[in-house]
């Protein structure tokens, strides 16, 4: 009876140890990534978990913990994991960091990546462009793009039997036409509060046939283009805008006010980002009463529009990179970037994205126009790489208001603006 016991002691540990050698090997096979988020909610982390957990399913050989800081922190928090090297294999990569992130060394170069990716030639060519925006090596892949539109109130234009405006001049005069102070209702949703410069800047630019995409606030020549003469009427025309097709608080207005003002009916042309969409889908009660038309065009025949983006890249310190890189393939993919888009309010990456019913049609189909016309809505770069970006942009708030109370000409505004940036690019 002791042998047997001995025997099945022994086979019994050697059973044991098998187990946990197996063991070992399966915890060795899984790898464990690390990805960062920086526009954290609780419905987006849920969102983007919900992806993980799919991809997890597909991959079982990858687990993914995804670190959600608070969102007022958020871009402080993935710095500290970056400049100290803890675990971060994915992070999310805004346009206003990205360069921060390359002279840091904290982006992984993707070129050698991208060739096995069947997507790639898929993808917007705005999508590729971005990606590769700084020094043209492909450091990240975008998730989304914020670009203006028209916003139009249908039911308004058509009982009133006017026009959808299609140029800057006709914008002017349609806002015009549509403003009636005694009685509240005016024309265009004016933005003369925080962020203006990105308003005023579309409208001006469009007065030129020769901005340079990829230097911003310059011409092709070499000069910025805010004291060039075309530019100094359009300022002009943007004065008259405000003063006799817009309200006259709109001096002060941000988002919500501007917002605010298209959904009441107060001003019935509105220029805003796609996120804005979903808010006037739940104010209006659907599509029935706005749409979204391409932005107009200058006497240029053009319309320069700059765009905010994100996307996700990968840490150049990370020891996991091609699984990385099959995370952030499957976060890139149809099915997960337009779920993505929808709930973020942002343009897709790829034409089989912006194929889906959803952006192929209704609202979104100005963007997809313009998309599809990049000779006549040319997107731009804006110098957010450069230190002098940010007081510009407050200096800038504070000439226009002056320039809209009457307070300093046109001319004055404009020289100021351009010494800025002259002296900018002289050094």
């Amino acid at each position: 009876m002791a042998k047997y016991k001995s025997f099945f002691a022994v086979a019994f540990m050697v059973v044991a140890m098998s187990v946990f050698v197996f063991s070992g090997v399966q915890a060795e096979a899984t790898v464990k990534l690390t990805m960062v988020e920086t526009i954290t909610s609780p419905e987006r982390t849920a969102l983007i978990r919900g992806f993980l957990d799919e991809f997890e399913a597909s991959h079982p050989d990858i687990k993914v913990e995804l670190v959600s800081p608070p969102y007022e922190g958020s871009d402080q928090k993935l710095n500290l994991m970056l400049n100290t090297n803890q675990p971060v294999d994915v992070f999310e990569v805004r346009d206003f960091f990205v360069k921060g992130y390359v002279n840091n060394a904290k982006l992984l170069d993707l070129s050698k990546l991208l060739p096995g990716w069947d997507a790639y030639d898929d993808l917007l060519p705005l999508s590729k462009k971005v990606s590769s925006i700084i020094d043209d090596i492909p450091y990240f892949i975008p998730y989304g793009f914020f670009i203006k539109g028209q916003f139009y109130r249908k039911d308004i234009l058509e009982e009133k039997g006017i026009a959808l405006p299609t140029t800057m001049a006709e914008l002017v005069e349609t806002s015009k036409n549509l403003t009636d102070a005694e009685k509240g209702s005016y024309g265009f949703a004016f933005r003369g509060g925080s962020s203006e410069v990105k308003f005023t800047d579309v409208f001006a630019m469009s007065y030129l046939d020769n901005i340079d995409p990829e230097v911003g606030y310059m011409t092709t020549d070499g000069e910025p283009y805010f004291d060039q003469p075309e530019a100094i009427q359009a300022l002009k025309d943007w004065v008259t805008l405000y003063k006799e097709g817009s309200p006259e608080d709109s001096l002060n207005w941000g988002w919500n006010e501007q917002v605010s003002g298209f959904v009441s009916g107060m001003t019935p042309l509105l220029w805003q980002d796609p996120d804005t969409v979903a808010i006037c889908l739940q104010r209006l009660e659907g599509d029935k009463k706005f749409s979204v038309a391409p932005m107009p065009v200058g006497p240029s025949g053009k319309v320069y529009l700059d765009y905010g983006f994100a996307g996700w890249g990968i840490a150049s310190y990370s020891e996991h990179q091609q699984e990385a890189w099959e995370l952030i393939k499957f976060l890139s993919s149809k099915e997960v970037n337009v779920a993505f888009s929808k709930h973020n309010g942002t343009l897709p990456i790829s034409n089989a994205a912006m194929d889906d019913p959803y952006f192929s049609s209704g609202a979104y189909l100005g963007w997809k126009e313009m998309f599809d016309n990049q000779d006549k809505y040319v997107f731009i770069l804006l110098p957010f790489d450069k230190k002098e970006y940010a007081p510009f942009t407050q200096a800038h708030r504070n000439d226009l208001q002056n320039l809209l109370l009457g307070k300093i000409t046109p001319e004055e505004a404009a020289k100021k603006w351009a010494d800025v940036w002259r002296n900018v690019y002289a050094e």
